[in-house]
C-alpha cells in the first residue's frame, strides 16, 4: 500500500473474501460524530450503486446497531459463520447486536484482538465493494489489531473544528502513516449549525483548524459538514440522515465526501504498491 514510508515489518496479512477496498473511518477521539458519519457515508456510498458493509469495532461503545435500527440476535449458516444484519442498503455487524443496551464489555486486550478477527472472518459478509470499519478513539488494542492483520485500503479521519479534536486526529493520521495505510482524507464535522428555519449554515467555531493540519500532514481536506438539528431524531429511530432527509446541505455535503472517497480508492487501486499487496 501507498503511505509514508515505515520500518515495521508483520506477517501477511488475511484478506477478508469478497472485500474489494477496506476503509478504516477513525478521529483520534471521541465525541466527534464519527459513527454517525460512518453509517451516512455507508447510505451515500450504496447510493451509489455499491455494495458496503459497516464493521462496528468499537467494542466498548458500539453503537453502529443503533444507528442502522438492527435488532438483537446475529444468525448463523450451515457452516457456522454469522449472517450480517441488512438494513438501509448496508450490511453491518455490530457488537451492540449482541449484547443488550446497559451492558459493557469487561474483556482486556487478547480477547479483543481475538473478537475483532471473528468479527471480519468468521462472518458471511456478502460480495462488498466497500467495507467501513467505525474504529474506536485511541490506539489502543483494536486498532493495531485491525493495521496489523488486516489489508486496509485507506483512512477517513474525522475531527471537528477544536483544536483538541485535531491534535488527536493528527494523531491518528500518524498511526496510519506508521502502518504504511494511505489517509483518505479528514473531514471537518460539527463545522456549522443549519437553522431550521431559514436553512442557513451558521459557523460554530472558529475555524481555520483542520485544513490545514491536514495539508500540513500532505492529507486531503474532505470538506466540512454541518450540525443539523434533525439529525438526533433520526439517530434514534434507526436511520441514516442521509436518507431521511436526502435534500439537506448534511446529505448534500456527505454525497460530495463519498463521491470524493470513491475517486480516491480508485487512485489507491491504479497504485502499483497498492496491487502488489492486494
Amino acid at each position: 500500500m501507498s503511505g509514508c514510508g515505515s520500518s515495521l515489518s508483520f506477517a501477511p496479512q488475511q484478506p477478508v473474501s469478497g472485500v474489494r477496498d477496506i476503509v478504516c473511518v477513525a478521529s483520534g477521539k471521541g465525541g466527534v460524530g464519527k459513527s454517525t458519519l460512518t453509517v451516512n457515508l455507508a447510505a451515500a456510498l450504496a447510493a451509489r450503486n455499491l455494495t458496503v458493509g459497516v464493521l462496528d469495532a468499537d467494542l466498548y461503545g458500539p453503537s453502529i446497531s443503533l444507528l442502522l435500527g438492527t435488532d438483537a440476535g446475529v444468525e448463523a449458516f450451515d457452516n457456522g459463520k454469522a449472517r450480517p444484519k441488512f438494513s438501509h442498503g448496508i450490511h453491518s455487524l455490530s457488537v451492540g447486536n449482541l449484547l443488550v443496551p446497559e451492558s459493557g464489555l469487561v474483556w482486556k486486550g487478547p480477547l479483543i484482538a481475538q473478537a475483532v478477527e471473528q468479527m471480519l472472518y468468521e462472518v458471511a459478509w456478502p460480495d462488498l465493494d466497500v467495507l467501513l470499519i467505525d474504529m474506536p478513539p485511541g490506539t489502543g488494542d483494536i486498532p493495531i489489531t485491525l493495521l496489523e492483520r488486516v489489508p486496509i485500503s485507506g483512512a477517513v479521519i474525522v475531527s471537528t473544528p477544536q483544536r483538541l479534536a485535531a491534535v488527536d486526529a493528527e494523531r491518528a493520521i500518524s498511526l496510519f502513516h506508521e502502518y504504511d495505510v494511505p489517509v483518505l482524507g479528514v473531514v471537518e464535522n460539527m463545522d456549522g449549525y443549519v437553522c431550521p428555519c431559514c436553512g442557513k449554515i451558521e459557523r460554530l467555531f472558529a475555524g481555520g483548524i483542520v485544513a490545514p493540519m491536514a495539508k500540513k500532514r500532505h492529507v486531503a481536506y474532505f470538506g466540512s459538514v454541518p450540525l443539523d438539528p434533525t439529525a438526533h431524531a433520526a439517530a434514534d429511530a434507526g436511520i441514516p440522515l442521509f436518507l431521511q432527509s436526502p435534500d439537506s446541505p448534511w446529505a448534500k455535503a456527505l454525497a460530495g465526501i463519498a463521491e470524493t472517497v470513491m475517486g480516491s480508492l480508485a487512485r489507491e487501486r491504479a497504485n502499483p504498491k497498492m496491487a502488489e499487496n492486494a
